[in-house]
């Protein structure tokens, strides 16, 4: 009778597979539904002649066929005759509803299961199917790469267990260092060239690697790659003008002109260049494409000194003063010259109502107060300078005897 079902479940989901064959679906349904009262079936003592759904049913390594019109998976189970012991588990789950047409739900028993991981052993019960899962049920942390074997306990004397037996099969860890980033990476290979390729790390045909490719993988060792690289590209580059220098004997010293400004060059070369991780570390010139020579640029340095006492020593300051006040420098230098020769320390021997005449311009000690001087820069030949530069543009040259 068993058979029979089996064959009936057989012919309803060839004929689901077509859809011209919904008429013979209904069919098939209506006898499932009947069975009970031909007794050529055997079926729940829950079914009835609305029945909607079909269940495939597996528990406990034997499947069951029937029909149902339960609300929910628990219902059907209830009807079937089926137990969850505490850890069982039920695909879909015992809440979900039960749709109309054919429907699987799977029962998974909680067993004993050993879960052996390097030196350390946990006993779980549970009902998972996944090794990988019945590794978490025990509290281990795993990684993607980590693998597993199931096996059934033979010894139960050396594994104190009996049931199922899950070892953990590690990955190794190491890290890579490349590209710039460290990866921490696990591996099931045994050699470094391995382990990269399982970090889908390809090397250039010039990298180079810390450690040799056919070298065992070890727990927390470090591999550094360094992308070495090179590019052959052509370079434009200035030359930088030269600077030529002439001395002048007729300009004061600290005085320079650009006789000739000068223009840059530049050249365009052809480079080999290195790189380590993209960082040039060497060049090389393959080929001069073309150059253009700079023109130097010519600058005149006066060399020409004058000393204190000498009028051409302060014609600078002169010249400076005067174009400040709008004056003739050249009357400066003139007056300066007749009255103390350019020397800003000159003490006239005679006096003048009691006073003796002093510095370049030759100023009573009262006339210079008045100007605005004192008596600690009576001898200050730069004070003395813009102090007469403020009174020439004031009062211009009639002051003077020497003009």
């Amino acid at each position: 009778m068993r058979n029979g079902i089996n064959t009936l479940a057989r012919i309803y989901y060839q004929l689901r597979a077509q859809p011209r064959n919904l008429i013979a679906i209904g069919i098939l349904i209506s006898i499932v539904s009947l069975g009970p009262s031909t007794g050529r079936w055997p079926v729940s003592a829950g079914a009835s002649a609305d029945s909607q759904a079909l269940i495939s049913l597996y528990a406990d390594g034997h499947q069951h066929l029937f029909s149902t019109s339960a609300g929910t998976v628990g219902e059907a189970l209830r009807q079937a005759g089926i137990t969850l012991a505490a850890g069982d588990l039920v695909e879909p789950s015992a809440s979900s509803p039960v749709p109309a047409g054919p429907f699987n739900i799977n029962v998974y028993r909680a067993r004993p299961v050993l879960v052996q991981d390097g030196q350390r052993t946990y006993y779980v019960t549970s009902a998972y199917q996944s090794p990988r899962l019945l590794a978490l049920a025990a509290g281990l942390i795993v990684y993607p790469e980590d693998r597993f074997n199931t096996q059934v306990v033979t010894n139960i004397v050396s594994d104190s267990a009996v049931g199922e037996k899950v070892t953990v099969d590690r990955a190794t860890p190491l890290n890579i260092k490349v590209d710039g980033q460290d990866k921490l990476v696990r591996t099931q290979s045994a050699t470094v060239a391995g382990a990269l390729a399982d970090a889908g790390i390809s090397l250039g045909a010039q990298d180079t690697v810390t450690a040799p490719l056919t070298s065992p993988v070890v727990p927390g060792m470090s591999v550094d790659i360094t992308r070495v690289t090179e590019a052959v590209v052509t370079i434009t580059q200035p030359i930088a003008r030269p600077v030529k220098t002439i001395s002048d004997p007729t300009i004061l010293k600290g005085q320079t002109t650009v006789k000739q400004a000068g223009s840059d060059g530049q050249k365009t070369i052809t480079y080999r260049i290195h790189y380590h991780d993209g960082v040039e570390t060497a060049r090389e010139a393959l080929q001069l494409v073309s150059q253009t020579d700079p023109v130097p640029q010519i600058v005149v340095v006066g060399t020409k000194v004058y000393f204190a006492g000498s009028v051409e020593y302060w014609r600078p300051q002169v010249e400076a003063a005067a174009a400040v006040w709008n004056i003739d420098p050249n009357m400066m230098l003139r007056i300066m010259s007749c009255e103390s020769h350019g020397n800003a320390t000159d003490v006239n021997p005679t006096t003048v109502a009691g006073e003796h005449a002093t510095g370049l311009f030759q100023y009573l000690p009262s006339t210079w107060r008045s100007a605005g001087g004192t008596d600690d820069n009576i001898f200050d030949g730069s004070v003395q300078i813009q102090l007469t530069a403020k009174k020439m543009a004031r009062y211009g040259t009639g002051a003077w005897a020497c003009k």
